[in-house]
């Protein structure tokens, strides 16, 4: 997060001094600074850079009715990545805690996001509800309450889209585990103890789900 600052900091030297406050445009601030010839040596940086913050999604991008698509999975770095054994290593996860998915009755999970941030996440045995909000480093914070009223906290998520019109939302997988005990009736069972098991073997990971777009709202950005 400081280098991204700094390097922010160093093209906000680029703006011309006849340049009002009102005309400045990060993104087209960065795209003359990597098409600068006095940056062109740092130029995969700042393209990285800026592939970053167009990438970041805010909560009124994701509006709309969201179907289970299947589990998801994610490391919280390139490095536990490659030391789970790469990328193969996400698609063994996932083929492992499916069934327990299907078990709990996480396969049924709807989430409905409304244009104002509130949301509805319903689930075979229950629903949560509550709001969401920006978070940092491209986190979103979402604010769960139980049966509309009992507060059991706010999680971070990491979301993305991905092709196909789909998003993965993903969680820290204690804070997964809180979710899914707080909707099913099922806490405690065999079949989400060992979806705990599973998770909890693998360091730095995030779980969820990748969930497919099924119906737009009024006021949808995320077309």
């Amino acid at each position: 997060m400081k280098r991204i600052l700094f390097i922010i900091a160093v093209m906000a030297a680029f703006v011309t001094t006849d340049a009002s406050a009102q005309d400045f445009d990060l993104k087209k601030l960065l795209n003359k600074v990597s098409s600068s010839d006095s940056t062109k040596n740092s130029g995969g940086a700042l393209s990285n850079l800026l592939g970053q913050l167009s990438n970041v999604l805010k909560p009124t991008d994701i509006t709309g009715v969201w179907e289970y698509n299947g589990p998801a999975v994610k490391f919280k770095s390139d490095n536990l990545l490659m030391q789970a054994g790469g990328a193969a290593a996400g698609t063994t996860i996932k083929n492992k805690i499916e069934p327990y998915y299907k078990r709990a009755g996480l396969d049924k999970t709807v989430l409905t996001i409304e244009k104002d941030s509130t949301f509805v996440m319903s689930f075979k045995k229950g629903k949560l509800s509550g709001q969401i909000e920006s978070g940092e480093d491209g986190t979103m914070v979402f604010r769960f309450k139980a049966l509309g009223k009992i507060n059991i906290g706010k999680m971070n998520a990491s979301v993305s889209k991905l092709q196909g019109n789909k998003l993965q939302l993903t969680f820290d997988v204690s804070k997964l585990m809180k979710i899914v005990n707080a909707v099913a009736s099922v806490s405690g069972s065999s079949s989400l103890q060992g979806l705990n098991k599973i998770l909890q073997s693998y360091d730095g990971l995030e779980a969820g789900f990748e969930l497919k777009k099924t119906k737009d709202l009024p006021g949808d950005k995320s077309k």
